[in-house]
């Protein structure tokens, strides 16, 4: 397998060292560590991941393709994948099931001109996947959500200069319950949410697909609710904008070539829980089925 091993874990610009992992690591789960005040921004200093705590790709694939790993990042660290090209993978990425502990103060949200906060854990696969090429991402998202904006799912950024172009949808707790969240953001963002159904039990699963018209694909990024029992999609946030770079005829084409996409799964816990003693407790959002879709072309 062609493994992505150059790329360093860092956060918030990066490491001025990093640690590589050894491809046969197989974990079940990826922890997060860190020993800074937990209200304050990670550093390269207060992170710590065990080398037997990586996620990486499961064996369904065939060994003949390419299926990145998983790296973990916070926020502008994630330039480092940005700036490689994009590479053939597998047509079906899938993952095995990761963990990740987020620490209270943690989250990804924008709220233009002011507000800009990039430090929640990410697992973003260690590759660029060519925007023009994807099609879907999916995971199932579950915790014990218990505090104000708990959140975890699917994290997609499209990365210029910067990392301001970027879609999170998952789990958001709102309100005293969960809720389907979703965020966008390019010059000014976005926040819906949509309650879960009654037997969800605070789990789901979620997609977000490329939409297409005929053979066509269209500027249109779909997020969906899927039913792990039928497999039916309902169709829950249209983002109309998200593709607008990568379709034929838009003068944004010309000038931006080779645009990639950053696709992975994140948690934050925002606000510190209520309670004695609650101050530093992480919460740990397991993410399963993980799995991203390219088309042919």
């Amino acid at each position: 397998m062609c493994y992505h091993d150059d790329i360093l874990i860092g956060h918030n610009g990066g490491n001025s060292g990093g640690t590589l992992y050894d491809d046969q690591i197989k974990p079940k789960a990826l922890g997060l560590r860190e020993v800074a005040n937990p209200l304050s921004r990670p550093s390269s200093k207060s992170l710590f991941i065990p080398p037997n705590q990586l996620g990486t790709p499961s064996n369904t694939m065939p060994e003949s393709t390419h299926v990145p790993k998983l790296r973990l990042h916070h926020g502008s660290s994630a330039m480092a994948i940005a700036q490689l090209e994009a590479t053939e993978c597998a047509k079906k990425l899938s993952y095995e099931p990761v963990t990740i502990h987020a620490h209270p103060g943690t989250d990804l949200w924008r709220k233009p001109p002011h507000t800009d906060i990039d430090n929640a854990p990410i697992c973003l696969i260690s590759a660029p996947i060519d925007l023009h090429k994807f099609h879907t991402a999916r995971v199932t998202v579950s915790a014990n959500w218990s505090s104000l904006y708990d959140q975890g799912g699917l994290a997609l950024f499209i990365p210029d200069e910067d990392l301001t172009k970027w879609v999170k949808t998952g789990i958001e707790y709102v309100w005293g319950k969960p809720f389907v969240g979703t965020v966008a953001t390019s010059r000014w963002s976005d926040w819906s949410l949509v309650p879960l159904p009654e037997s969800a039990g605070g789990k789901i699963t979620i997609q977000v697909e490329r939409e297409t018209k005929g053979n066509d694909r269209v500027e249109s990024l779909w997020v969906y609710l899927v039913n792990d029992e039928t497999g039916e999609k309902l169709g829950i946030r249209e983002i109309t904008w998200f593709f607008r770079h990568d379709v034929e005829g838009d003068e944004a084409v010309q000038e931006d070539t080779g645009r990639t996409l950053l696709v992975g799964v994140y948690a934050a816990r925002p606000k510190v829980p209520e309670g004695e003693g609650r101050e530093h407790e992480e919460l740990e959002v397991k993410l399963e089925g993980f799995e991203v879709t390219l088309f042919d072309d």
